[in-house]
């Protein structure tokens, strides 16, 4: 009989423990290099995405809440819209005119973009299924209702008028001065003193009125007397059916977050929705109520000409996919910067960044097929799959790194982008020099502009707070 004493250990126990320690150690080793999903899933940059929920959705969700405080978002032709719109575009038409806002806002950059170029936005490029972002807000006394583009590239809001010679197309909403108390025509801004304006657009598309002054009806505890807007008169061109004008969220005076400074703060925020659900465009305190859950990057200063036209830049400084950093010198995205659109649909990277960000992507796609679909003219995306047969993709992670650790994460629609299972594609495209993360990237997403405090910030879920 073996007896154990003072811890020493008799020669068959000591052998156990020592199999038995080995074994756990195997074991410890073994778990540690399984990829673990379900509650800890993404740690590893990775994501299993069911592939029915990449593509476009045709019913309202019941459970869509965004519009539950602030100014409802719809997308343009999504089933939430209400707005009895017709077909949606195709995808070749999506990315010619997303390509056609992309080429305008690069020369803008270009020293020898012409000078009447200045402070003009394509708006007919803000995309109808997956760029139309649309707000309603009213004018006058009593109130006149319109849906207006949501436009952080623009700094004039304006709509159609009643008196309009050639209207925007299928647009039966036109704003009536005769029919308002408050109204005045011209400039109500003591340092603008033109009484008109003229927008031109880059594919022949102008909208042209007069300035007027009247009231801003936002929500009922939010109305600001003598806002100066455009009424339009005469429109060419294509901006889109069921579209009433342009609400201007840029930086440029004239904009309605310079406007409505006095109380807002120039703070605003919004959530843009996925096609079958509400998001929400807040303003002032009810944005910053959000901002203890957010990650803040400063906001600053572009090249001239892109400054001047009232966007907003900020610094990203690297790009990882599935946890891995790409190492993009950050100098690549310096000059001449970053920019956020909410008009841009698809998000654009300068080549070198574009390049490696596709290398990193395929690497971790490697084992689903390539879509053999051809490419027709004007697409703009070049790395696609073909997911029929597939039920969940193990999809990585795309994380945009920008100053001060705000890390934004992309997953789900937010890195694959296509109306079929089998041809789904990376959601990225490449540019000349100028980075511009567009609205596809940014969807269900909080972003919040804080102007005054310099600084943008980014939270998830935000259409469901």
């Amino acid at each position: 009989m073996c007896v154990r004493s003072m811890a020493i250990l008799c020669p068959s126990t000591a052998i156990y423990h020592l199999l038995f320690s080995s074994l756990l150690l195997f074991f410890s080793c073994y778990v540690s290099i399984i990829p673990v999903y379900g509650a800890e899933e993404g740690k590893d940059g990775f994501h299993s995405t069911p592939v029915s929920s990449l593509l476009p959705k045709n019913k309202c969700s019941a459970s869509a809440r965004g519009g539950s405080q602030g100014l409802p978002i719809t997308q343009k032709y999504g089933p939430c819209s209400g707005s009895g719109h017709s077909q949606p575009p195709s995808p070749q038409e999506i990315f010619g005119r997303d390509e056609s806002r992309v080429s305008f806002i690069n020369s803008k950059f270009n020293q020898y973009a012409p000078e009447n170029s200045k402070d003009h936005t394509p708006i007919n490029n803000l995309l109808d299924e997956d760029g139309y972002f649309l707000v309603d807000v009213a004018f006058g006394t009593p109130p006149q209702k319109f849906k207006l583009i949501l436009d952080t590239g623009s700094s004039i809001t304006w709509t159609q008028c009643k008196a309009c010679v050639n209207c925007l197309q299928d647009s039966h909403r036109h704003f009536d001065p005769s029919a308002s108390s408050t109204y005045s025509f011209g400039s109500c801004i003591p340092s603008t003193v033109e009484n008109n304006y003229s927008m031109p657009y880059n594919d022949d598309s102008t909208s042209v009125g007069n300035y007027g002054c009247d009231t801003l009806i936002l929500e009922p505890s939010d109305v600001f007397p003598k806002f100066q807007f455009g009424c339009g008169i005469n429109s060419t061109g294509d901006f889109g059916s069921g579209v009433d004008g342009v609400l201007g969220l840029g930086q440029g005076q004239l904009s309605t977050v310079s406007q409505t400074a006095s109380k807002f703060k120039k703070v605003f925020s919004y959530c843009l929705p996925e096609e079958d659900s509400t998001g929400s465009l807040l303003f002032g305190e009810k944005a910053t109520s959000q901002s203890s859950s957010l990650k803040f990057t400063s906001l600053v200063n572009g090249p001239g000409t892109l400054q001047e036209s009232g966007y907003y830049f900020v610094n990203l400084l690297d790009i990882s996919v599935g946890n891995k950093r790409l190492n993009i010198p950050s100098s690549v995205f310096a000059s001449p910067g970053t920019i956020i659109d909410s008009g841009t649909v698809i998000t654009r990277l300068p080549q070198r960044a574009y390049s490696a960000l596709k290398a990193a992507f395929q690497k971790a796609m490697v084992k689903y097929p390539l879509s053999n679909g051809r490419r027709k003219k004007g697409d703009i995306l070049d790395t696609c799959y073909n997911l029929s047969g597939t039920k969940d993709v193990l999809l990585p992670e795309i994380v945009l790194h920008f100053g001060e650790g705000a890390d934004v994460r992309l997953n789900g629609k937010r890195v694959l982008w296509g109306k079929h299972k089998s041809h789904l594609c990376l959601a990225f495209a490449g540019n000349s020099e100028l980075t511009i993360i567009g609205n596809r990237q940014q969807v269900s997403l909080t972003v919040l502009y804080d102007i005054q405090g310099g600084r943008i910030g980014f939270g998830g879920n935000g259409c469901s707070q």
